[in-house]
């Protein structure tokens, strides 16, 4: 028999602790490969959402709370700036483009952003049916959104989808849906600015928030800015937040300090992949020695036999290798299933990241197939030395007992 098959002839042989020596290898494997899906997909899904927008601009406040309100439609904004504002940043010297959004409306919890077509075009959106928003109160669906070309809705004030002020003053008409763009836009409703500023200046008079609905009249809540060369990324944001009562913060520092913030978390999960990584070493040492144990009287007759001692230390190692490989090839399986699930699951994760790239196979899966094999190989070194060792002079005589 070949080295392969008495491996696999000593794994039939113990199946309850083959079955848990793979299963620990493929936790671990699942772990690392998930977190390093999610991680991987999440940074690249930032970096999309934020290409071209060099910086954020609106009210005072938290400046990565501007960024996350304005790029990744995930929080609730600082507040707004009148227009004038907007229309003096959009004159700066140093400012290419200046696209503004107007937010604070929702339907069904979409947002209902009021921009330009200039923001449909930084993401290089196509439209999939209908045409693009031209007047006020006609508006673009994202492709998560389910709504169809000539769908009529009101909006509710509000980023909740079961707030109970409507703004029944004019609906909104559906006049395009587009594509799929693997950014936010798949999950928002725009419209023109126009929109949004009309909508607020006509609100109920019972309204408690009615004076602060009116000013949404004639303000935007942020403006994205893209600028005219590289200098300019450093220098205008602190010309701005000096000389105007208007926050200025570029997107990419932000998101480079809430990822130094939330990198602990991602350690602590990394460190556990590792962890159970080594237990399933650890566990797979077990099995093997035990296995050994019991198997020694067979080994020395396969000696007799004329198997070399490198032959029978190569059998333990190949049975490790066959029990982690298993077990690694079910956690590449087990984890890219995993990340999909968390991406599908995690609402605020829709428009960042793409969940069916998540079930694609990736170039460093061979990395964490050879950490796999390589936790079998480590741990099947103990006891193939001391299979190659064997007595078989000493066995013999005392027998299987």
């Amino acid at each position: 028999m070949n080295t392969a098959s008495l491996a696999l002839a000593a794994v039939r042989t113990r199946p309850l602790h083959s079955v848990l020596s793979v299963t620990a290898a493929a936790a671990g494997i699942a772990l690392l490969c998930a977190i390093f899906l999610l991680s991987q997909a999440i940074d690249e899904g930032l970096s999309r959402n934020a290409r071209g927008i060099d910086i954020v601009a609106g009210a005072k406040g938290s400046p990565i709370q501007l960024v996350l309100s304005a790029i990744y439609h995930v929080d609730v904004p600082n507040g707004n700036i009148d227009n004038e504002d907007y229309q003096r940043l959009a004159h700066q010297p140093q400012v290419k483009q200046a696209i503004p959004l107007a937010l604070g409306d929702n339907y069904k919890g979409w947002r209902v952003v009021g921009t330009t077509p200039d923001y449909l075009s930084l993401y290089h959106a196509q439209i999939a049916e209908g045409r693009v928003f031209n007047q006020p109160f006609e508006a673009v669906a994202g492709a998560l959104t389910g709504l169809a070309v000539g769908f009529k809705f009101a909006a509710l004030h509000g980023f909740a989808a079961d707030s109970s002020d409507v703004h029944n003053f004019h609906l909104y008409t559906i006049t395009g849906v587009l594509q799929r763009t693997g950014t936010v836009l798949d999950r928002l409703i725009t419209t023109p600015v126009e929109s949004v500023q009309q909508l607020h200046s006509h609100p109920d008079a019972d309204d408690p928030d009615a004076a602060e609905e009116l000013k949404l009249g004639h303000q935007v809540t942020a403006v994205l800015i893209k600028v005219k060369s590289p200098l300019a990324i450093m220098n205008l944001p602190r010309e701005i937040n000096r000389s105007t009562n208007i926050l200025a913060a570029s997107p990419s520092y932000q998101m480079a300090r809430l990822s130094q913030s939330l990198g602990l978390g991602r350690d602590v999960l990394t460190s556990l992949g590792i962890g159970v990584v080594v237990l399933s070493i650890l566990m797979l040492l077990s099995t093997l020695a035990s296995s050994l144990t019991t198997r020694r009287y067979d080994l020395a007759v396969l000696r007799v036999l004329g198997a070399s001692p490198q032959k029978l230390a190569s059998t333990v190692i190949a049975e490790g290798l066959l029990l982690s490989g298993v077990g690694a090839v079910l956690g590449l399986l087990i984890g890219h299933i995993m990340a999909y699930v968390m991406a599908t699951m995690i609402g605020s994760l829709n428009g960042i990241v793409l969940p069916m790239m998540l079930l694609a196979p990736q170039p460093w899966d061979v990395g964490f197939l050879a950490i796999g094999l390589g936790a079998g190989l480590l741990a099947g070194m103990v006891p193939a030395v001391s299979a190659a060792r064997t007595d078989i002079a000493g066995l013999l005589a005392r027998g299987r007992a």
